[in-house]
This record gives C-alpha cells, structure tokens and sequence, in this order.
C-alpha cells in the first residue's frame, strides 16, 4: 500500500512511525521506552480483531477526527506470542489517512498514537501483527459518533447473527468494586434500550478464571442511578448494578489498577444479545466522590 503524506504526523512517546511499506524493513526499538496507560479520553470497545491465531481488543481512546491526534488501546485476549503489533486508521473507501504506528507493549497491552490527515474521514482502525514468520491485517469500524456519557467504557452489543443491535456501558468504581451499566439503542448513549426489570446483565471474566457476576435493577419502583436519577419508563429499565443490595463480595473488583478483559451478555424475549471481549478499567474516584 502506497500511502502519500499530505500533511505533517504529530507522533507521541506512545509509538513511532511505520515505514509505508513497513515490510521492507524490520522495526527499530522504541526509543521511548514508554509502555503506556494513562487514558486519553472517553473509552469505546471497538471489537475484536484475530490475527495469526491471536485476538487482539481494540479500544478507541476519545473521538477520531482529521488532523488531530487518536490514541488507541490494544490488548491480548487469550495465549499468544510477542509480536510487533502496527495500527493506522484508514477512510471509507479503505485509503490510509494515517502513517502505520508501531505500539508501545507491555505484558500482552499496548498503546497507539496516529494522526489523520487534515480533511481526512477516518472511518476505520486497522491492526496489523507480524512477527513468528507471520504479517496479518484486519480492520475494525471507529464508529464515529460512539462514546460513554457516565465515565465508563462503551461497547456494541450483537445479537446472535453479529449485527450490531445496541450499545452498553459499563462503569466499574475503583474505591468500591460495584459496576454500574446502561443499555442503548446508540453508540452515542442516548437512546434507552429499556428491557423488563427482571432482567439480568451477565458479565464474565474469561481471564480470571471465567468468573462471572449478575448485575439487576437497584430497586422496582424507581431503579435510580448514582446521581439519584430513576430509571424506570412504563415498567422497564435501561440500567443495572452490581452488587446493589445483594450482599455479594465486589472487593475482588476494587482498586485503581484493576484490568481484565470482560464480556456482557444478556437476553430480552427470544432475542440474545453479547458484546465482544473488551479490557475493564475503573472510573478513579476522588475522596469523597461515590456517592451511593
């Protein structure tokens, strides 16, 4: 792929440029050093990438936007080998509107910095892994317009045949372990997906032994979130919570550096709905800022 750079890369400590054809040459070190972390703004799960037998999460970091620099999270989900690991958003019609970016890693995560071309339409997020005698690609939507609206990490849920059906987000407190989650019809989250308030949201973590927890409504009558806001329209909800008052243990989910790959599930009617793995990292609460 041939790419002509119209306009100047703003390259950050959180990865280098690619050759444009980067498998003329093999990658140099990162001189940075950097292994990445820190957030970059409002986090949306974008899927799930397999390359070389591997899968691979992918996490936008804030809105995408021409001439302004992106920041991605990748991680590994499941065994794997270390490989180099390059990243590049491209438009509609599959041109690259970004210079390739080789990731800073670190034990299975790594973090990306591109910069789309000015009066470029970023439309999708490409990975690319190489490494093992291997060079896989594939690309993921950046769905445009998708962001949390309660500081938690936002995620497209399928329904059984892939199609995107809706939206949760999924807030996990740092100081208590409890989870919160909203389910839309929007990536935007602003359209109630409102299901029987007997419904109960799944989440597992397939990296901690495939644990599981239960998230249902706080109470029947009014189901308020954490701000006090009720949530019940003509006796459905669109929020649910973990543990709320059932007494289960939530002291496995506390602390600032908690992460793990996670994936929601639940059904409505004869339909089932599930996101795809994606990394849970909790909302850092000041001191006396959780109120519930």
């Amino acid at each position: 792929m041939i790419f002509l750079l119209t306009a100047a890369i703003t390259l950050s400590s959180c990865g280098k440029d690619e050759p444009s054809n980067p498998s003329d040459r093999e990658p140099l070190a990162d001189p940075s050093g950097a292994g990445g972390g820190s957030h970059h703004g409002a986090m949306v799960a974008l899927g799930t990438i397999g390359l070389a037998g591997e899968t691979f999460t992918v996490t936008r970091e804030g809105e995408c936007i021409a001439g302004k620099e992106c920041a991605f999270a990748v991680a590994r989900v499941g065994a794997g080998t270390s490989a180099a690991l390059y990243l590049w958003v491209e438009d509609a019609a599959g041109e690259q509107v970004s210079a390739p970016v080789q990731g800073d890693g670190e034990d299975g995560h790594w973090h990306f910095h591109v910069t789309p071309q000015a009066n470029a339409q970023p439309s999708k997020v490409v990975l690319r892994r190489r490494g093992d005698g291997k060079d896989d690609r594939a690309p993921l939507s950046l769905h445009a317009g998708a962001a949390p609206q309660s500081d938690g990490i936002a995620a497209p849920v399928q329904e059984a045949n892939g199609a995107v059906a809706g939206w949760i987000e999924l807030k996990l407190h740092d100081d208590k372990g409890d989870l919160e989650l909203w389910v839309t019809t929007d990536g935007a989250m602003t359209r109630p997906m409102d299901l029987p308030i007997d419904t109960v949201i799944k989440v597992a973590f397939p990296a901690l032994g495939n644990r599981t927890v239960d998230l249902r409504v706080r109470n029947a009558e009014k189901n308020e979130d954490e701000g006090g806001k009720p949530n019940i329209r003509a006796g459905k909800t669109n929020y649910f919570i973990f543990p709320g008052d059932t007494g289960a243990d939530a002291s496995w989910l506390q602390g600032a550096k908690f992460k793990s790959p996670v994936k929601v599930s639940f059904s409505s009617g004869s339909s089932a709905y599930a996101s795809t793995p994606f990394v849970l990292v909790p909302h850092v609460h000041g001191a006396g800022d959780h109120t519930h």
